[in-house]
């Protein structure tokens, strides 16, 4: 697309909230250690550290103080959750703000390249350790400028600061990357770690920061994961997943997000059901009633209620459900210490979400109870 044709689209429209949650510009306002993945210029030709001063605008009762102006294939936005953003076709101009009174988020300023309005989306980058301090990236199209500003304009008055040219170079050249699929084991024991891996190669013009969210759904957060990735270069990124997930679940969903595509894939979480580490029969934990349950949040299983109909306490109490949800077999296990005499117990088992995402009824269902008597 032409860049003035771009331009005319670009311009008033406005930004979306995604979710996910990291800390305060974690990664955002550093420049790589290594001097080839440097995204924000440092050094003039000679090898002089030239770092660039702090600039302040006011306009009307806004003043503004921006610093550290970088160029970013990808950034944290910040919505209700922070999360990982990324456009096709654009890169983002990231720079550290501190207003007066004024919240961030809600900064009456846009940009400007060779005379022209670029856009006045404004992303709240991380998630800042107060409303007034923070960092804010715009998205401006992968192209060749002469010059580029950021205009604050409020109450009738305007001020536009001029961002630097070494900056403003970076803008026509940006990373391309090649990402590959999610490797996780098929399958792994409930309560086990586990490790996931992906490559991703960068087929641009520039060296960059692979930015991604990375890792299981089975929360609303799912972390993010940046990997330094030099022109022309292939890197491999691989992270441990523990097992605080539910060990109830049928399936671990995986995702790999990095803002303009996803991957993902489940890890079966296999169960031990046998019988032999299971406490013996027990006539006395009597299952009076059984039926399918649909779980408000991920889950899905069957529950009931089961009696204990002797006079004796049980413990070790332990029901096993499985059932047919959709084409595939499910099981799981509920457990309770002590069940006191004629004691009822509630008990659900539920399969995880991946049945529940296939909104499809139980059948099929077999349970079995088991307990044990002090003697």
């Amino acid at each position: 697309m032409d860049r003035r044709t771009y331009l005319a689209t670009a311009v008033g429209l406005g930004s979306g909230s995604l979710t996910g949650c990291s800390s305060y510009l974690e990664g955002e306002n550093e420049t790589a250690t290594n001097d080839s993945l440097r995204d924000t210029p440092t050094a003039d030709s000679s090898g002089t550290e030239t770092p660039i001063p702090p600039n302040r605008l006011s306009a009307g009762s806004h003043t503004v103080t921006l610093t550290n102006p970088r160029v970013r294939a990808s950034i944290r936005d910040a919505g209700v959750h922070v999360d990982v953003f990324a456009e096709r076709g654009s890169q983002f101009l990231v720079l550290d703000v501190e207003t007066d009174v004024t919240r961030v988020k809600q900064l009456p300023a846009r940009v400007v390249a060779d005379g022209e309005p670029i856009t006045d989306r404004l992303s709240l980058v991380g998630r800042p350790d107060t409303k007034t301090t923070g960092a804010i990236g715009f998205p401006l199209p992968v192209s060749e400028y002469e010059g580029v500003a950021v205009v604050l304009e409020a109450d009738g008055e305007s001020a536009r600061w001029r961002v630097p040219d070494a900056v403003v170079e970076l803008l026509a050249h940006a990373p391309e990357f090649v990402v590959g699929d999610i490797e996780a084991p098929s399958s792994v024991r409930s309560g086990e770690s586990f490790t996931a891996s992906f490559t991703v190669t960068n087929d641009g013009s520039r060296d960059a920061r692979f930015l991604a969210e990375f890792g299981h759904t089975l929360l609303s957060d799912t972390g993010e994961v940046e990997v330094a990735v030099p022109v022309g270069e292939r890197r491999t990124h691989t992270s441990t997943i523990e097992p605080y997930y539910e060990t109830n679940l049928g399936e671990i969903p995986m995702i790999l997000d990095w803002g303009i595509d996803t991957h993902r894939t489940t890890v079966a979480v296999e169960r031990e059901t046998s019988t032999a580490d299971l406490p013996p029969l027990s006539d006395a934990l009597h299952i009076e009633s059984s039926h399918p349950i649909e779980g408000t949040m991920v889950n899905l299983g069957v529950g009931g209620m089961a009696r204990n109909t002797s006079a004796a306490l049980l413990t070790n109490c332990i029901i096993v459900a499985s059932g047919d949800v959709g084409d595939r077999r499910y099981s799981g296990i509920t457990r309770r210490d002590r069940l006191g005499p004629d004691q009822i117990w509630e008990w659900e088992v539920a399969f995880g979400d991946e049945a529940d995402a296939q909104r499809a009824p139980v059948r099929n269902i077999e349970i079995e109870a088991r307990a044990e008597s002090p003697s």
